[in-house]
């Protein structure tokens, strides 16, 4: 299952989900940052949050919200200590100039390239599903 946490209560009760077995196999969280009622999109967070993860658990940034430079900033950290990524239209509109995205490929593009930058692979789809335990 994927956990979205908006705070870091929201990820200790996953580690609390698993030790009472209410799901079984590794956990996939999605720190969910920049929503204004949420956590804020500061990378300074993520090594607090990675700290809170159980055992195993696989995790991503969900970077949402006003401020482009902090949703790239995030992804960039987020990268660095060893996390997933992700990007869309849903998260965001704009690339990391500030140009307005025409389509999800040049957010992926984008993506990609600060990846790359931090020393890492895009996964391909087949890798994913290795990542992920076959889903």
């Amino acid at each position: 299952p994927e956990f979205e946490c908006f705070d870091t209560g929201i990820v200790r009760s996953v580690g609390m989900y698993q030790a009472n077995g209410m799901f079984k196999g590794d956990a996939h969280i999605s720190f969910v940052m920049g929503v204004d009622s949420g956590m804020p999109a500061n990378p300074d967070l993520l090594p607090i949050l990675k700290a809170e993860l159980p055992p195993k658990a696989h995790w991503q940034v969900i970077a949402t919200g006003p401020g482009r430079e902090k949703i790239w900033n995030l992804h960039r950290r987020c990268v660095e200590l060893g996390g997933n990524v992700r990007t869309g239209l849903e998260d965001t509109f704009y690339l990391p100039n500030g140009d307005k995205a025409k389509d999800n490929g040049q957010l992926v593009e984008e993506l990609a390239k600060i990846v790359r930058e931090a020393g890492r692979e895009v996964a391909t789809p087949e890798d994913a599903r290795t990542i992920m335990g076959n889903l």
